[in-house]
């Protein structure tokens, strides 16, 4: 069978060697009707038809089909062009889900297609942007998606030989900055800022931005603000120490305002603790001294946050028993019984509660006793007072009214004592009025009737003493007169004699040692201003020096002081002199250490130091200044100040 080629041949030959044909009636019409044109009409023609030809194909192109429509296409018959350029179009919106759909838009393609080398680097590209992509999920705090992302990556592109390599590596850093994490909070819970701020330093270390920033500010911020709740409780720990009740419930007040979230909220409540251990003992102990009524002041201020609500109440109901128990009386000590039998035996004050009621119990008995004594008192005689001593002294020591009953004895009985004793002591007040020697010694011995263990006695001994004060003061007055006059002649050493009669003890002796200290300051000035002299007599410079020093111990105040004081001056002036000297003609500084020994006090002593002064400059004299130019002159600042 011939083939659509085979049949047509002919036809073909056929037309073709008619156009070759010369008698061929086209041909020669064309040759009629063209052949005579001129060469200008066929320059027109051509570029009529070269202009037609262009517009043809430049309105061929506008019509061109515009861009595929990627959702829309048939993939199974589409071309692996228009596959790779969808496949790039999604890949360039730079997402996970688009990049997946790239790969698996050319990944269908045959592993032997022209275009596979392409491909395949296309699909590395895009493998690697969705790790990117994960690892920017990681840096962001996202673990858990970075490594979901990471997954997603098909396991037969080359990128995913480093998908579990990265997971890997990201675990590893995700697990050391929970660890840091958590041993600063750790640190925190312990009040160790400064170490946890060096394990939050650790952050900035991991390559991870999530934890060296967001990680890393969230942990200064906390501890910061646990540095702000610790100094709260500064106040707290203030007044735990300061101690008192007052005190102690501040700093539960104090401790109180951190939150539960607080890292400082466990040291809050050890501090809570050991003020609420302090508070109880305290009232433990207003149970012990009786001290009711600040007990009941003390309960009513418990916060409830003690947990010691049951207790108060306790606390309180014993407070009022004992509040009734102590006006005295029996209706009261009644009263306090049935008050405290409302404490329940399953209760911790109970037993204290049955103690009390015991002891309440034993008063009521005596009460009426103590209480007749007590009326029998207020009559104030001697006989009443008596009779209630002897009606106190019934009560035994085993009850609880005993301590008072006693109380109340002593006090009775000083009454007796006074009563019996203030005559004697008004007589001896009365001998005494004259001042003479005989009527203070009358008054002594009269005031001396007053036995040791009475009432009066130490008022009477307080008497005697000042009444021997003016007998000793009239005794002695003449020996210390005769010192004085002495002194006042400059006969110092009679004045010591006469004032040493005064005997240790005596009113006088202390005004007659004051004296006898001065006096002999006088004496040793005297003898220390004629040695100088005779020291000075020498005139040689260690002479004067020596002499110097002995007036310098001679106090001003004494007799001697003006003249010890010329003296002074006059011989530091020579010693200057003699200084001057020996810097002309032997040695400067020979001159100088002995115009230093010119004492202060001294009034040479200013220009001696002026001439000391110069004489170290004629032995250091200053070297002369050399020119210099504006340039060295000028002041550089320096470049280390205000660097500290």
């Amino acid at each position: 069978m011939r083939t659509d080629r085979e049949q047509l041949a002919p036809t073909e030959i056929r037309h073709a060697s008619d156009r070759l044909n010369p008698a061929n009636p086209v041909r020669k019409l064309f040759q009629n009707t063209f052949g005579k044109l001129s060469w200008q009409v066929w320059a027109i023609l051509l570029v009529l038809a070269s202009g037609g030809i262009g517009f043809a194909a430049t309105s061929w192109l506008l019509q061109l089909p515009k861009t595929p429509n990627c959702p829309r296409i048939f993939w199974p018959v589409a071309s692996a062009s228009m596959r790779l350029y969808c496949a790039q179009l999604e890949a360039e919106k730079g997402t996970v889900d688009g990049l997946l759909a790239a790969i698996n838009l050319v990944e269908a393609l045959s592993k032997d297609h022209p275009l596979r080398s392409e491909i395949d680097s296309n699909v590395e590209q895009w493998a690697k942007e969705i790790l990117n992509i994960a690892e920017k999920e990681f840096n962001e705090g996202s673990l858990v998606a970075a490594i979901e992302t990471a997954r997603r990556i098909p396991n037969n592109v080359q990128a995913y030989n480093l998908v579990e390599e990265r997971i890997e590596s990201w675990q590893s850093t995700w697990s050391e900055g929970e660890k840091i994490f958590a041993a600063a909070q750790e640190r925190l819970r312990e009040s160790e800022w400064n170490m946890a701020f060096r394990e939050a330093i650790k952050l900035l270390y991991l390559e991870n931005q999530y934890w060296a920033t967001t990680k890393y500010g969230e942990l200064t911020q906390e501890i910061q603000r646990a540095q702000e709740e610790s100094r709260q409780l500064d106040g707290a720990y203030v007044a735990l120490r300061r101690g008192g009740i007052d005190n102690w419930l501040k700093a539960v007040e104090d401790a109180e305002k951190i939150g539960s979230n607080s890292y400082a909220y466990q040291e809050a409540r050890e501090l809570i603790a050991k003020a609420k251990e302090k508070i109880v003992g305290h009232i433990e102990g207003l149970i012990d001294k009786r001290d009711w009524q600040t007990l009941l002041d003390v309960t009513d201020r418990l916060p409830a946050s003690l947990g010691l609500k049951e207790e108060a109440n306790d606390w309180q109901t014993i407070a009022s028993a004992g509040a009734d128990a102590q006006i005295g009386t029996a209706e009261s000590l009644e009263s306090a019984i049935v008050i405290a039998q409302q404490i329940e035996p399953n209760r911790p004050l109970y037993q204290v509660a049955q103690d009390l009621i015991g002891r309440w119990t034993l008063e009521i008995e005596d009460v009426a006793v103590l209480e007749k004594a007590k009326n029998l008192a207020q009559l104030g005689t001697i006989e009443n007072l008596n009779a209630a001593i002897a009606q106190a002294e019934l009560i035994p020591r085993d009850n609880p009214r005993y301590r008072e009953a006693r109380e109340e004895i002593g006090r009775w009985v000083s009454q007796v004592q006074t009563i019996e004793d203030q005559p004697i002591l008004d007589r001896a007040e009365e001998l005494a009025m004259s001042g003479t020697v005989p009527a203070l010694q009358a008054a002594i011995a009269q005031a001396s009737l007053i036995g040791q263990n009475r009432a009066l006695y130490n008022k009477a001994q307080e008497r005697i003493g000042q009444w021997r004060s003016i007998i000793e003061e009239q005794e002695d007055r003449p020996f210390l007169d005769q010192a004085n006059a002495l002194a006042s002649s400059k006969d110092y050493g009679a004045a010591i004699e006469a004032a040493r009669k005064i005997g240790r003890g005596r009113a006088l002796y202390r005004e007659a040692r004051a004296n006898i200290r001065d006096w002999e300051q006088e004496i040793q000035a005297q003898k220390d201003y004629q040695e100088a002299i005779i020291v000075a007599e020498a005139r040689t410079p260690e002479a004067l020096v020596a002499a110097l020093n002995i007036l310098r111990r001679i106090p001003s105040s004494t007799d001697v002081g003006g003249e010890s004081a010329q003296a002074l001056n006059r011989w530091s002036y020579q010693l200057l002199s003699m200084a001057e000297n020996l810097a002309n003609s032997a040695s400067i500084e020979e001159a100088i250490r002995l115009a230093r020994r010119i004492p202060s006090e001294s009034s040479a002593y200013e220009s001696a130091r002026a001439q000391i002064q110069t004489w170290r400059q004629m032995l250091n004299p200053a070297p002369n200044p050399t020119p210099s130019s504006p340039l060295l002159e000028t002041n550089f600042p320096n470049p280390r100040a205000g660097s500290r």
